[in-house]
């Protein structure tokens, strides 16, 4: 079996005394694109932290390709991990170039003090044109819209030669017609050849994309349930996490959700 692009072992972690997560084990393969689901405190963004090293396990091991979490230096390790999350929003300054933003991605910084080289904002400039947004090039993070802000967190997390992209929550605040758009780019991005694995974090069904192949469901901060899509993602499975008898449908290759 090769090694996995991702892989947490029993990991734990605990919020001022309270367990957010509690024993979760799970890995990520070469090839694999994941979508983590659950309700609203289940620890899925907790999850992504720990992932990111944005917080710390309180116990367990985590492993991204051949580094360990607490034996290398997750600074470089997150090099190799995309994300693209809204909590990166309360970090950036608003006052901070989009091509600044984009070109932080590299080094996986934020707010930058140096002057990006040349070559790197050409770089950072032709991610925003593949974006449809060559129009942000003067703009600065502050002025831009929620959906404009999400295609430039997505140019930013390219900007790495990284081995997985997170996704967590990515639709968030974007409307109908937004969201399809950036679900469609998204899908186009994942069957590239070679395209990283993907990591996507949602509260709906509906966004799920016909690229991912497995699905890890999250409830009360343990792994309910993991594996191939086509068997974890069930009516059933999908009532127990939610607490109400739930109806999933399929359209084509999406899905929908309803209350029974």
């Amino acid at each position: 079996m090769s090694n996995p692009v991702l892989e947490v072992n029993d990991l734990t972690f605990r919020r001022g005394g309270r367990p957010i997560l509690k024993g979760i084990s799970w890995r990520v393969d070469p090839g694999q694109h994941w979508c983590i689901l659950g309700p609203n405190g289940c620890g899925k963004t907790s999850l992504i932290n720990l992932i990111t090293g944005y917080d710390s396990a309180t116990s367990g091991t985590l492993r991204i390709g051949e580094s360990v979490f607490g034996d290398d230096d997750w600074r470089e390790v997150r090099r190799r991990v995309g994300l693209v999350t809204n909590t990166l929003t309360t970090y950036l300054e608003s006052s901070e170039p989009v091509l600044d933003v984009i070109a932080s991605g590299r080094e996986a910084k934020l707010n930058l003090i140096e002057v990006p080289p040349p070559a790197v904002r050409r770089a950072a400039s032709r991610l925003l044109t593949r974006v449809g947004c060559a129009y942000l090039r003067e703009a600065c993070w502050g002025t831009l819209s929620q959906g404009e802000k999400q295609k430039v967190l997505i140019c930013r997390a390219l900007m790495a030669k990284f081995h997985v992209l997170i996704l967590d929550e990515p639709c968030a605040g974007l409307d109908p017609v937004a969201r399809e758009h950036y679900l469609q780019w998204m899908q186009e991005l994942a069957v590239k050849p070679q395209s990283p694995s993907l990591v996507m974090v949602t509260h709906h069904v509906e966004e799920i994309l016909p690229s991912i192949t497995h699905c890890l469901l999250l409830k009360d901060g343990q792994v309910h349930a993991s594996g191939a899509k086509e068997e974890v993602l069930h009516s059933r499975h999908l009532s127990e996490i939610y607490g109400a008898e739930m109806k999933l449908g399929r359209h084509g290759e999406r899905y929908s959700l309803r209350l029974a």
